[in-house]
């Protein structure tokens, strides 16, 4: 009787395991959900050869059709906006620099890579990375480890957690230096871009 209590007790746990089991299609859903999300951004970046991090903050918008817009408010003001093939940067009131695709692969490579975390595209991931999905629906956490070079010569691993959004990223280099951003006020309103917005996307 007992080992029949047993096989039913440990029945039920796998089923319940099974049950609120956290899989990489879901978390690809839950990051697709929207088509455009703002929101503010905290990074920490932390060398070696400085003892106190590199603080910079500012705001993000991420439009799946036309691509990102990346606006450093402190500690001086950057603006870059990323479309397919062009990345245009201008540093505070500095003339604007565009650096194309064809003129410097790797830039895009990076940039795009850069991208596919800050979208959770998990199949684009997938090709450059083994990923290692944990936690549950409410509060999850990816990590990904470079399969090939030349990211496994860069990075040791690259830690993304969230909820219903990217909340934090996390770039650990070999060299020690490592990145940390924190997401906050992320929301998908107003679902439309506004004139300035568009504007910055054509360039």
């Amino acid at each position: 009787m007992w080992i029949k209590r047993s096989f039913c007790v440990v029945l039920g746990m796998l089923i319940s395991s099974a049950s609120f089991s956290f899989s990489m299609a879901q978390l690809q859903k839950k990051l697709t959900a929207h088509d455009l999300l703002r929101g503010d951004f905290v990074q920490h970046k932390q060398m070696k050869m400085f003892k106190q991090p590199l603080v910079s903050n500012g705001h993000f918008l991420l439009d799946n059709k036309n691509g990102l817009i990346w606006q450093q408010e402190s500690p001086f003001p950057v603006a870059l906006v990323l479309v397919k093939d062009k990345l245009k940067q201008q540093i505070a009131k500095q003339p604007a620099q565009v650096i194309l695709a064809k003129d410097n692969p790797m830039v895009f490579y990076f940039s795009h890579l850069f991208l596919s975390l800050f979208k959770g595209d998990i199949k684009q991931l997938e090709q450059q990375f083994s990923l290692t999905l944990s936690g549950s629906s409410e509060r999850w956490q990816l990590q990904l480890t470079p399969k090939s070079a030349p990211l496994n010569r860069i990075f040791s691993y690259i830690d993304i957690s969230g909820a219903q959004y990217i909340d934090q990223l996390k770039l650990v280099e070999l060299s020690g230096d490592s990145s940390l951003l924190d997401f906050s006020q992320q929301r998908a309103l107003p679902v439309q871009l506004n004139e300035e917005e568009k504007r910055a996307f054509k360039f």
